[in-house]
């Protein structure tokens, strides 16, 4: 079995088995699984092979033709027999000039590296994916978290509005209020379920896994920020700038094999001929060459040479547009940054700060409803707007390791323990 059909059949394997997972997974484990059982890498794997194979065709000879021929027979007179026929039997072969098979062996090598890297390419892009989806579930994980505290939150305050109402205290209308404020904790809640058994759904496709998907993160912990310089050099080395070379290097390759097919290949063969009227043998041998009159490949060549400047400017245009898309998503990345620091060193103590005084306060009898219901309110919409921050930070930074390609080195050892 080839190597290519053995992928496939890993690929329907992996997912026909589908197996329910069981283990809490973190972001190293879970890049791991996506290499071995995501269907669509198995496929890039696959293709790498494909070329390989066109590889290996265009580096063969042309098979030569065995010719047999009779004449002289079944005519009128001493021809009317086969008495006085003559059978041939030989031999040709076209001669390949001007290293048409070797440039026809460096287009499709380059084909099979185009192949190899844009299939690292697509695997880099699966695990920026799968780290993005990683990420969401461990957010949407702590959204739960952030709902049952603002359910017990708003349960709470419900029983101290309670207690002042039945102490006459408070007025009815306080007690009213918050239970809208606890009706709308519960449905916060069934949402926050909702969202986060989407995430799971999410990961465990790009996983190919079944089951309830549980991840490991510490979200506290912000990632270091990459300098700018650094991620502009780090750009130039992603697949698809070697593509771009591969492609333009193949497109000379192109050319070179066009102006090649312009010059006639021979073709010579050789043979035996018996003649049966005397029972005598010789050999016969000959060439013929077509005459470049009227196709000399003026079309290809001309098309060889537009596919150089389509390519050099195809090129230059990638390279411009991922040098625009790294310097929006390293600004991004630092804003978002700077925002979720300050969340987290800074807004979210001080709104906790803020509510456990208007709480005490309250029960006290020295603020109002108002200003601790305002309190709680502030509180959980502080917490959201940082989870928001968290997700937005952790997804420009997966999309900032996808173009420093942070992950290239597994990927390529990966690939080439596959492709060997």
């Amino acid at each position: 079995m080839t190597l290519w059909k053995r992928h496939i059949v890993l690929s329907l394997m992996l997912v026909l088995s589908n197996p329910v997972l069981a283990e809490t997974l973190n972001k190293e484990s879970a890049m791991m699984m996506v290499l071995e059982r995501n269907p669509t890498i198995q496929a890039s794997l696959a293709r790498i092979e494909n070329a390989k194979g066109e590889k290996i065709q265009a580096s063969l000879m042309p098979n030569p033709e065995a010719v047999f021929e009779i004449e002289n027979f079944g005519g009128t007179g001493e021809l009317s027999g086969i008495d006085g026929a003559e059978a041939t039997v030989g031999l040709e072969q076209q001669i390949e000039l001007a290293g048409k098979r070797t440039k026809r062996t460096r287009i499709a090598d380059y084909d099979a590296k185009i192949a190899e890297e844009q299939a690292i390419a697509d695997i880099l892009q699966l695990l920026s994916q799968t780290e993005i989806a990683f990420i969401n579930v461990a957010i949407q994980q702590e959204r739960l978290t952030l709902a049952n505290n603002r359910m017990s939150l708003a349960q709470k305050t419900h029983k101290t509005v309670k207690e002042r109402v039945n102490a006459a205290a408070a007025s009815d209308i306080q007690h009213t209020k918050i239970d809208i404020e606890q009706s709308a904790a519960e449905l916060e809640l069934a949402k926050a379920r909702k969202d986060l058994s989407h995430a799971k759904n999410r990961l465990a496709a790009l996983l190919n896994v079944k089951g309830d998907v549980q991840v490991d993160m510490v979200l506290d912990n912000l990632p270091t920020l990459p300098e700018r310089h650094i991620l502009l050099d780090a750009v130039k080395k992603m697949p698809q700038m070697r593509i771009n070379q591969f492609l333009k290097m193949q497109a000379q390759s192109q050319l070179d094999l066009a102006e090649a097919n312009a010059i006639p290949d021979p073709v010579v063969g050789l043979g035996l001929r018996r003649f049966n009227e005397s029972d005598d043998t010789a050999f016969i041998a000959g060439i013929s060459i077509p005459l470049p009159v009227f196709n000399r490949n003026q079309g290809e060549i001309l098309k060889a040479r537009s596919q150089i400047a389509e390519a050099e400017a195809s090129a230059q245009q990638q390279e411009l547009d991922i040098r625009e898309v790294s310097l929006n998503t390293w600004e991004s990345l630092t804003s978002i940054y700077n925002e979720a620091e300050t969340y987290q060193s800074n807004v979210i103590p001080n709104a906790e700060r803020a509510y456990n005084q208007a709480l005490e306060g309250y029960s006290a009898g020295r603020f109002s409803f108002l200003d601790m219901l305002d309190a709680q309110r502030t509180l959980y919409e502080v917490e959201e707007n940082r989870l928001d921050s968290l997700l937005n930070l952790y997804e420009a930074k997966g999309r900032t390791d996808f173009l420093m390609n942070t992950h290239l080195p597994l990927v390529h050892n990966f690939v080439k323990g596959k492709t060997q």
